[in-house]
């Protein structure tokens, strides 16, 4: 996967957000090899929209977080 980053017009880079996925039945993340599956974005639309590519909506929450980035 590669990560393409796009400055916003004032020049500075776009936030970073980490996106999961949720089951509604049991309100755990998912997880792959015991470890919660989580995507790191620039386009949480994006990554929400492959996340949930090919699963039952009705099934699956996603969960959007931005980080907290340090300005230098």
């Amino acid at each position: 996967m590669t990560i393409q980053t796009t400055g916003h017009a004032t020049g500075a880079a776009a936030p970073i957000y980490a996106i999961q996925l949720v089951d509604r039945r049991t309100g755990r993340t998912h997880r792959v090899n015991g470890r919660a599956l989580t995507l790191f974005s620039r386009d949480p639309a994006l990554a929400v929209a492959e996340l949930l590519e090919g699963r039952d909506r009705r099934h699956w929450q996603p969960r959007v977080e931005p980080l907290q980035t340090r300005i230098r």
